[in-house]
C-alpha cells in the first residue's frame, strides 16, 4: 500500500522488553547502535512504531509519550481515551458535511470519521513526509471521494481556505511533533482563522499536552478569540486536556453531554 512502509528497518530488544519490536523508516544497513544512540540523545526527529503484544504505537521518543496507539486485533478502535473524547464533537455537531483534522499521526481520527460518518467529506492535513508514510501500517484507508490527506502545513492551509471563501463544519486539532504541540496551532492566527472557516454552529476542537502554564495561555487564547463558552476537559489518564470551542457550544444540553467528564475549566485553567 506504501513502499516506504512497507520497507521498515525492524529491530528487537532495543530495550530491556524482549517483547518489544522497534520499526523504522531507514535503510536495511543502517547501524544499530547509531540509531539507538541518536534516539536516547534527541537528535533522531523521525516517527517510528512500537510494537508491545496487540498494540502498535507510533513514537518520536523513548520518553514514554506516545503520537498515536493502536490495537492490531481492532484498528478502528479509539484506544487513546483523548481520542474518544475529541470525537464527541459529534455530540455537539451532528452529521457534519465537512471535517478538518490537523495533524494525521496514527489516523484514530481519520479513520474514525471515515468508518462511521459515510457521508461526510474529511480532509487531514499532515506537514510531516515521514507520518504520512507510515499511514499503511496504521491502516488509514488511501484517498477517495470521502477522504483526503494533504502534505502540507496546517495552519497554512486553513489560511488559504479563509482565502478561498471554503467553509467546515469542525476543526481537530491535534498536531504533535518531537518538541511537541506544534507551534503554528497555538498561535492566535491560526485560531482566527479556525474561527473564520468555520460555518454556522461549528465546533473547534484541540488535544493540549503540554505543561500546565501552556495549557492556560494557549486556552486563553482560544477563549480570547471564540469568547465563551469554552470548554475544556482534563483526561484521567496521560495528561491531556480537550478543548471545545464555537458556535455549536451555544447549545447547552449538548455541552452537559459533553461536558460528563470532569472539567478543569473552574479547577486549574482559568487564572
Amino acid at each position: 500500500m506504501n513502499e516506504i512502509a512497507d520497507k521498515l528497518l525492524v529491530l528487537a530488544e532495543l530495550n530491556n522488553n524482549r517483547r518489544t519490536v522497534f520499526k523504522f523508516c531507514e535503510p536495511a544497513d543502517t547501524s544499530r547502535d547509531v540509531l539507538f544512540n541518536s534516539i536516547l540523545n534527541g537528535t533522531y526527529t523521525k516517527p517510528f512504531l512500537v510494537e508491545e503484544f496487540a498494540h502498535r504505537s507510533m513514537c518520536f521518543s523513548l520518553d514514554g509519550c506516545t503520537q498515536s496507539e493502536m490495537r492490531l486485533d481492532n484498528p478502528y478502535e479509539l484506544v487513546s481515551e483523548y481520542t474518544r473524547k475529541m470525537m464527541e464533537f459529534l455530540v455537539l455537531r451532528p452529521r457534519p458535511e465537512r471535517v478538518l483534522i490537523v495533524g494525521l499521526g496514527g489516523g484514530s481520527l481519520v479513520k474514525y470519521c471515515h468508518r462511521h460518518l459515510q457521508t461526510t467529506q474529511v480532509t487531514t492535513v499532515e506537514i510531516d513526509a515521514d507520518v504520512i508514510a507510515l499511514r499503511s501500517q496504521f491502516f488509514v484507508p488511501p484517498d477517495d471521494e470521502r477522504l483526503k490527506v494533504v502534505h502540507a502545513d496546517g495552519a497554512e492551509h486553513v489560511a488559504a481556505m479563509v482565502e478561498r471563501g471554503e467553509r467546515t463544519d469542525a476543526i481537530l486539532v491535534d498536531a504533535y511533533d518531537h518538541t511537541g504541540i506544534a507551534k503554528a496551532v497555538v498561535e492566535p492566527s491560526f485560531i482566527e482563522n479556525a474561527k473564520k472557516v468555520l460555518g454556522t454552529r461549528g465546533v473547534f476542537v484541540m488535544n493540549l499536552v503540554a505543561e500546565l502554564g501552556d495549557c492556560k495561555k494557549h486556552v486563553e487564547t482560544i477563549r480570547c478569540v471564540f469568547g465563551d463558552p469554552v470548554l475544556v476537559i482534563a483526561m484521567q489518564c496521560g495528561g491531556n486536556f480537550v478543548v471545545f470551542a464555537g458556535q455549536a457550544l451555544c447549545d447547552r444540553k449538548r455541552v452537559a453531554l459533553v461536558a460528563r467528564t470532569t472539567s478543569m475549566d473552574k479547577r486549574q485553567v482559568n487564572t
